[in-house]
């Protein structure tokens, strides 16, 4: 009994113990961990985690991949109805730059019949300038007389100074409504001069 309560044998025995204990766990393995009642079904696969690991099952990582999955599909609509819109986008231009070079040919032809309309007033005011510029100057103004100012300023540009003083010298002697007349046709003249001189 000495013996066993020598340290030294008492170290003896602890080692000898801690050596079988570990050889036999080592040859027989540690038993398996039960599953819980229900986690198993017959026929279907357990998972292992001493597997290679794209056979692990993660609810995570399949979630992810399903929101991603669905990302890539409402992109792929996206895309979809983008291009649509492009190609809707495209054919309302080409509609609008049709309808724009119509516009355009339009204004050409109502600039070229306003210049047309121009040309053939100007030859006309041209024809009635040089007619009432024969006429004597009484009876040029009792023709003028009916006619708008605008046209009477227009006509007396085209005459020469002394003719146009005469008609307007004939305005004066047909009274004094006349007079006033022929004095707003000489300020219209004036202006109308005014604007013809380059600007120096």
């Amino acid at each position: 009994m000495k013996m066993l309560q020598s340290p030294v044998v008492a170290a003896i025995l602890g080692g000898l113990l801690f050596l079988l204990t570990s050889a036999f766990l080592t040859t027989k393995g540690l038993a398996p961990v039960p599953h819980a009642e229900g986690e198993h079904h017959e026929g279907e696969e357990e998972p292992s985690i001493n597997g290679p690991s794209w056979t692990f099952f993660n609810p995570e990582m399949e979630q992810i991949m399903d929101e991603l999955k669905s990302e890539r599909e409402s992109m792929a609509t996206k895309e979809k109805q983008l291009k649509e819109l492009e190609t809707r986008l495209r054919a309302e231009r080409s509609e609008l730059d049709d309808e724009l070079k119509k516009i355009k040919a339009i204004q050409l032809k109502v600039d070229r019949d306003v210049l047309r309309i121009k040309e053939d007033e100007a030859g006309n005011l041209k024809k009635l300038a040089k007619m009432y510029a024969t006429m004597e100057p009484a009876g040029a103004a009792k023709i003028m007389r009916e006619l708008d100012d605008v046209v009477v300023v227009k006509i007396l540009t085209l005459m020469k100074e002394p003719e146009t003083a005469l008609v307007l010298e004939s305005f004066a002697r047909m009274g004094d409504a006349e007079t006033k007349r022929a004095a707003q046709l000489s300020e219209s003249l004036r202006a109308a001069a005014a604007a013809k001189t380059p600007a120096k």
